[in-house]
Protein backbone atom coordinates (compact mmCIF):
# COMPACT_ATOMS: atom_id res chain seq x y z
CA UNK A 1 0.00 0.00 0.00
CA UNK A 2 1.52 3.62 -0.83
CA UNK A 3 2.20 6.24 1.82
CA UNK A 4 -0.86 7.38 3.21
CA UNK A 5 -1.39 10.97 4.07
CA UNK A 6 -4.24 12.25 6.25
CA UNK A 7 -5.34 16.42 6.27
CA UNK A 8 -5.40 17.55 9.98
CA UNK A 9 -8.43 19.11 9.73
CA UNK A 10 -8.19 20.39 13.79
CA UNK A 11 -5.04 22.47 12.43
CA UNK A 12 -7.16 24.60 10.68
CA UNK A 13 -7.48 27.96 12.49
CA UNK A 14 -10.26 28.65 14.18
CA UNK A 15 -10.53 32.23 13.38
CA UNK A 16 -9.85 34.36 9.76
CA UNK A 17 -5.84 34.69 10.06
CA UNK A 18 -3.75 37.63 8.03
CA UNK A 19 -4.17 36.36 4.27
CA UNK A 20 -0.41 36.07 4.25
CA UNK A 21 -0.13 33.94 6.95
CA UNK A 22 -2.54 31.56 4.81
CA UNK A 23 -0.07 31.80 1.89
CA UNK A 24 2.55 30.52 4.33
CA UNK A 25 0.59 27.97 5.45
CA UNK A 26 -0.36 26.84 1.73
CA UNK A 27 3.18 26.96 0.98
CA UNK A 28 4.80 24.65 4.28
CA UNK A 29 1.87 22.16 3.68
CA UNK A 30 3.34 21.98 -0.52
CA UNK A 31 7.24 21.55 0.93
CA UNK A 32 5.59 19.09 3.55
CA UNK A 33 3.62 16.93 0.85
CA UNK A 34 6.65 17.31 -1.45
CA UNK A 35 9.29 16.37 1.21
CA UNK A 36 6.99 12.90 1.98
CA UNK A 37 6.70 12.20 -2.23
CA UNK A 38 10.50 11.58 -1.93
CA UNK A 39 9.74 8.59 0.12
CA UNK A 40 7.38 7.35 -1.70
CA UNK A 41 6.38 9.01 -5.16
CA UNK A 42 2.64 7.06 -5.01
CA UNK A 43 1.49 8.58 -1.71
CA UNK A 44 -1.95 9.36 -1.67
CA UNK A 45 -3.51 12.46 0.33
CA UNK A 46 -6.35 12.25 2.10
CA UNK A 47 -9.13 14.50 3.03
CA UNK A 48 -12.33 15.27 4.15
CA UNK A 49 -12.62 17.61 1.16
CA UNK A 50 -11.52 17.93 -2.57
CA UNK A 51 -8.03 19.55 -2.62
CA UNK A 52 -9.42 23.32 -3.99
CA UNK A 53 -11.52 23.44 -0.53
CA UNK A 54 -8.90 23.11 1.56
CA UNK A 55 -9.21 25.01 4.36
CA UNK A 56 -6.69 27.72 5.26
CA UNK A 57 -8.92 29.14 7.80
CA UNK A 58 -12.00 31.23 7.82
CA UNK A 59 -13.54 31.53 4.43
CA UNK A 60 -9.76 31.14 2.67
CA UNK A 61 -8.81 28.35 0.83
CA UNK A 62 -6.41 26.82 -1.37
CA UNK A 63 -8.80 27.80 -4.54
CA UNK A 64 -9.70 30.79 -3.32
CA UNK A 65 -5.55 31.75 -2.80
CA UNK A 66 -4.74 30.28 -6.36
CA UNK A 67 -8.18 32.66 -7.84
CA UNK A 68 -6.70 35.56 -6.89
CA UNK A 69 -3.40 34.48 -8.86
CA UNK A 70 -1.03 33.59 -5.56
CA UNK A 71 0.15 30.26 -4.70
CA UNK A 72 -0.24 29.06 -8.68
CA UNK A 73 2.76 26.76 -8.53
CA UNK A 74 1.97 25.14 -5.46
CA UNK A 75 -2.06 24.91 -6.62
CA UNK A 76 -0.77 22.95 -9.69
CA UNK A 77 1.65 20.83 -7.60
CA UNK A 78 -1.29 19.60 -5.42
CA UNK A 79 -3.01 18.72 -8.70
CA UNK A 80 -0.34 15.74 -9.54
CA UNK A 81 -0.81 14.41 -6.78
CA UNK A 82 -2.67 11.16 -6.35
CA UNK A 83 -5.34 11.83 -3.60
CA UNK A 84 -9.27 11.14 -2.43
CA UNK A 85 -12.41 12.69 -0.24
CA UNK A 86 -13.98 12.07 1.86
CA UNK A 87 -11.64 10.39 4.17
CA UNK A 88 -13.89 7.25 4.76
CA UNK A 89 -12.90 6.40 1.38
CA UNK A 90 -9.85 5.03 2.43
CA UNK A 91 -12.09 2.84 5.01
CA UNK A 92 -11.86 -0.03 3.16
CA UNK A 93 -7.94 -0.02 3.86
CA UNK A 94 -8.02 -0.55 7.33
CA UNK A 95 -6.43 -4.14 8.00
CA UNK A 96 -7.12 -3.54 11.88
CA UNK A 97 -10.49 -2.47 12.76
CA UNK A 98 -13.20 -1.36 11.44
CA UNK A 99 -13.49 2.56 11.73
CA UNK A 100 -17.32 2.69 11.89
CA UNK A 101 -16.52 1.14 15.55
CA UNK A 102 -13.79 3.96 16.44
CA UNK A 103 -13.89 7.46 17.70
CA UNK A 104 -10.32 9.16 17.80
CA UNK A 105 -10.41 12.40 20.48
CA UNK A 106 -7.46 14.57 21.38
CA UNK A 107 -6.55 14.48 24.97
CA UNK A 108 -8.57 16.48 27.39
CA UNK A 109 -5.47 18.17 28.35
CA UNK A 110 -4.27 19.10 24.53
CA UNK A 111 -3.58 22.89 24.50
CA UNK A 112 -6.00 23.25 21.06
CA UNK A 113 -9.20 21.88 20.43
CA UNK A 114 -9.26 19.00 23.81
CA UNK A 115 -11.54 16.42 23.44
CA UNK A 116 -12.25 17.18 20.22
CA UNK A 117 -12.80 14.17 17.27
CA UNK A 118 -10.02 14.04 15.52
CA UNK A 119 -11.14 12.70 12.01
CA UNK A 120 -7.80 12.87 9.84
CA UNK A 121 -5.05 12.50 12.56
CA UNK A 122 -7.13 9.00 13.53
CA UNK A 123 -7.10 7.58 10.10
CA UNK A 124 -3.27 8.27 10.29
CA UNK A 125 -3.20 6.05 13.38
CA UNK A 126 -5.43 3.35 12.05
CA UNK A 127 -3.68 3.06 8.75
CA UNK A 128 -0.08 3.50 9.58
CA UNK A 129 -0.23 6.71 7.53
CA UNK A 130 1.26 10.16 8.64
CA UNK A 131 -1.47 12.96 9.71
CA UNK A 132 -0.55 16.30 7.66
CA UNK A 133 -1.04 19.56 10.00
CA UNK A 134 -0.96 23.13 9.50
CA UNK A 135 1.42 25.14 11.32
CA UNK A 136 -0.98 27.22 12.71
CA UNK A 137 -0.10 26.09 16.88
CA UNK A 138 3.12 24.79 18.54
CA UNK A 139 0.74 21.89 18.90
CA UNK A 140 0.80 20.82 15.67
CA UNK A 141 4.69 20.92 15.23
CA UNK A 142 5.02 17.61 17.65
CA UNK A 143 6.15 14.30 15.61
CA UNK A 144 3.18 12.46 17.73
CA UNK A 145 0.06 13.12 18.74
CA UNK A 146 -1.31 11.08 21.41
CA UNK A 147 -5.08 10.49 20.95
CA UNK A 148 -8.02 9.01 22.99
CA UNK A 149 -9.35 5.62 21.01
CA UNK A 150 -12.74 4.34 22.18
CA UNK A 151 -13.92 1.02 20.07
CA UNK A 152 -16.19 -1.73 20.69
CA UNK A 153 -13.75 -4.90 21.08
CA UNK A 154 -14.41 -8.57 20.32
CA UNK A 155 -16.74 -9.30 23.03
CA UNK A 156 -18.64 -6.17 22.15
CA UNK A 157 -17.41 -4.28 25.49
CA UNK A 158 -16.72 -0.62 24.57
CA UNK A 159 -12.83 0.09 25.90
CA UNK A 160 -10.64 3.17 25.56
CA UNK A 161 -7.10 3.43 25.02
CA UNK A 162 -4.36 6.35 24.49
CA UNK A 163 -2.67 6.05 21.30
CA UNK A 164 -0.06 7.89 19.21
CA UNK A 165 -0.62 8.95 15.95
CA UNK A 166 2.25 10.44 13.56
CA UNK A 167 2.38 14.25 12.34
CA UNK A 168 3.92 16.64 10.46
CA UNK A 169 3.78 20.00 10.03
CA UNK A 170 7.34 20.79 8.02
CA UNK A 171 9.58 19.23 5.74
CA UNK A 172 11.59 18.90 8.50
CA UNK A 173 9.32 16.79 10.33
CA UNK A 174 9.04 14.52 7.46
CA UNK A 175 12.88 14.19 7.20
CA UNK A 176 12.70 13.00 11.28
CA UNK A 177 10.19 9.82 10.27
CA UNK A 178 11.77 9.24 7.25
CA UNK A 179 13.97 6.26 8.42
CA UNK A 180 10.93 4.88 10.40
CA UNK A 181 8.39 4.99 6.56
CA UNK A 182 11.30 3.31 4.42
CA UNK A 183 11.74 0.23 7.08
CA UNK A 184 7.64 0.25 6.40
CA UNK A 185 7.96 0.54 3.28
CA UNK A 186 10.93 -1.47 2.43
CA UNK A 187 11.07 -5.24 3.13
CA UNK A 188 14.06 -7.08 3.58
CA UNK A 189 14.21 -9.59 0.47
CA UNK A 190 17.61 -11.99 0.22
CA UNK A 191 16.92 -12.90 -3.26
CA UNK A 192 14.62 -13.27 -6.21
CA UNK A 193 13.47 -16.62 -5.40
CA UNK A 194 12.18 -14.93 -1.69
CA UNK A 195 10.60 -11.99 -3.91
CA UNK A 196 8.74 -14.89 -6.30
CA UNK A 197 7.54 -16.78 -3.18
CA UNK A 198 5.98 -13.47 -1.75
CA UNK A 199 5.10 -12.03 -4.34
CA UNK A 200 1.71 -11.91 -3.60
CA UNK A 201 2.43 -10.48 0.05
CA UNK A 202 4.39 -7.93 -1.09
CA UNK A 203 3.04 -6.89 -4.36
CA UNK A 204 -0.38 -7.49 -4.74
CA UNK A 205 -1.40 -5.58 -7.82
CA UNK A 206 1.13 -7.53 -9.40
CA UNK A 207 0.76 -10.87 -11.68
CA UNK A 208 3.31 -12.57 -13.35
CA UNK A 209 3.47 -14.90 -16.44
CA UNK A 210 5.34 -17.97 -16.19
CA UNK A 211 8.09 -17.02 -17.47
CA UNK A 212 9.09 -14.66 -15.53
CA UNK A 213 9.74 -16.39 -11.89
CA UNK A 214 13.12 -18.09 -13.67
CA UNK A 215 13.87 -14.64 -14.46
CA UNK A 216 13.26 -13.67 -10.73
CA UNK A 217 14.47 -16.84 -9.55
CA UNK A 218 18.17 -16.28 -10.93
CA UNK A 219 18.48 -13.03 -9.18
CA UNK A 220 21.06 -14.20 -6.10
CA UNK A 221 22.03 -12.83 -2.74
CA UNK A 222 23.96 -9.80 -3.25
CA UNK A 223 23.26 -9.21 -6.88
CA UNK A 224 22.97 -5.29 -6.92
CA UNK A 225 19.94 -5.79 -8.92
CA UNK A 226 17.86 -6.48 -6.81
CA UNK A 227 17.47 -3.53 -5.18
CA UNK A 228 16.87 -1.71 -8.38
CA UNK A 229 14.43 -4.68 -9.20
CA UNK A 230 12.57 -4.13 -5.89
CA UNK A 231 12.45 0.00 -6.63
CA UNK A 232 10.91 -0.63 -10.23
CA UNK A 233 8.38 -3.69 -8.93
CA UNK A 234 7.24 -1.97 -5.91
CA UNK A 235 6.80 1.56 -7.75
CA UNK A 236 4.50 -0.35 -10.58
CA UNK A 237 2.87 -1.86 -7.46
CA UNK A 238 2.23 1.97 -5.86
CA UNK A 239 1.13 3.16 -8.46
CA UNK A 240 -1.70 0.32 -9.34
CA UNK A 241 -2.37 0.70 -5.90
CA UNK A 242 -2.57 4.49 -5.74
CA UNK A 243 -4.79 4.55 -9.21
CA UNK A 244 -7.39 2.19 -7.30
CA UNK A 245 -7.55 4.66 -5.02
CA UNK A 246 -7.91 8.31 -6.96
CA UNK A 247 -8.91 6.69 -10.23
CA UNK A 248 -7.87 8.78 -13.55
CA UNK A 249 -7.58 7.16 -17.09
CA UNK A 250 -4.05 5.77 -16.24
CA UNK A 251 -1.83 5.13 -13.26
CA UNK A 252 0.89 7.99 -12.33
CA UNK A 253 4.20 5.92 -12.13
CA UNK A 254 7.21 7.27 -10.13
CA UNK A 255 9.87 7.00 -13.27
CA UNK A 256 9.62 6.79 -16.61
CA UNK A 257 7.32 4.19 -18.56
CA UNK A 258 7.30 4.53 -21.84
CA UNK A 259 6.28 2.09 -24.79
CA UNK A 260 8.45 -0.51 -27.06
CA UNK A 261 8.66 1.27 -30.73
CA UNK A 262 6.50 -0.67 -33.42
CA UNK A 263 10.16 -2.07 -34.88
CA UNK A 264 10.47 -4.14 -31.80
CA UNK A 265 6.95 -4.93 -30.48
CA UNK A 266 7.18 -8.44 -31.76
CA UNK A 267 10.58 -8.92 -29.48
CA UNK A 268 8.01 -8.22 -26.29
CA UNK A 269 5.14 -10.92 -27.01
CA UNK A 270 5.28 -13.55 -24.64
CA UNK A 271 2.60 -16.48 -23.53
CA UNK A 272 0.47 -15.38 -20.60
CA UNK A 273 -0.55 -17.90 -18.33
CA UNK A 274 -3.71 -19.18 -20.83
CA UNK A 275 -0.98 -19.52 -23.37
CA UNK A 276 -2.35 -16.60 -25.45
CA UNK A 277 0.09 -14.33 -26.80
CA UNK A 278 0.42 -10.48 -25.55
CA UNK A 279 2.57 -7.69 -26.68
CA UNK A 280 4.14 -6.19 -23.10
CA UNK A 281 4.89 -3.10 -24.30
CA UNK A 282 5.00 -0.54 -21.47
CA UNK A 283 8.46 -0.88 -20.21
CA UNK A 284 11.03 0.91 -17.77
CA UNK A 285 14.42 0.51 -17.46
CA UNK A 286 16.59 -1.03 -14.41
CA UNK A 287 19.60 1.20 -14.54
CA UNK A 288 22.22 1.21 -14.39
CA UNK A 289 21.84 -1.98 -16.76
CA UNK A 290 20.52 -2.60 -19.80
CA UNK A 291 18.18 -4.45 -17.85
CA UNK A 292 13.99 -3.80 -18.19
CA UNK A 293 11.01 -4.38 -16.88
CA UNK A 294 7.65 -5.47 -19.47
CA UNK A 295 4.23 -4.88 -18.45
CA UNK A 296 0.37 -4.38 -19.30
CA UNK A 297 -2.19 -2.26 -17.38
CA UNK A 298 -4.91 -3.68 -17.48
CA UNK A 299 -8.36 -3.22 -15.57
CA UNK A 300 -10.02 -6.36 -14.91
CA UNK A 301 -11.22 -8.20 -13.21
CA UNK A 302 -9.98 -5.39 -11.14
CA UNK A 303 -6.47 -2.63 -11.88
CA UNK A 304 -3.14 -4.45 -12.01
CA UNK A 305 0.14 -4.99 -14.27
CA UNK A 306 1.29 -7.81 -15.84
CA UNK A 307 4.47 -8.58 -15.56
CA UNK A 308 5.89 -10.29 -18.90
CA UNK A 309 9.63 -9.37 -19.31
CA UNK A 310 12.31 -8.92 -16.18
CA UNK A 311 15.82 -8.75 -17.35
CA UNK A 312 17.97 -7.76 -20.14
CA UNK A 313 16.64 -5.45 -22.56
CA UNK A 314 15.10 -7.57 -25.24
CA UNK A 315 16.86 -8.20 -28.54
CA UNK A 316 20.32 -8.07 -27.15
CA UNK A 317 21.38 -11.48 -25.65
Amino acid sequence: MPLQLFFNELSVPSVQPARAISIGHLKQLVATVREARGIDAGLVLNSEMPLADFPLGGDTTIAAVRNDCECVEESLYLKTLNNRAPLKLAASEAREGDPDLCEYRLLSAAPVRASQIALGLGYAHLLDGLGLSLPSHDFWRERVVELELTKLDATGEVTTASVESRNADSPDAVLQLANEFGALLTPEIAHGAELWQRRAELLPNLIFIPRTQGQLEDILHGDPMLEQLWIKLSGIDKAIAAWKIAGGPHPMFPFNVRPESRSRRKLAEFKDAEGYRRVFSEHCDLAPTEGRIHFIVETNPQPHALIGHIGRKLGIG
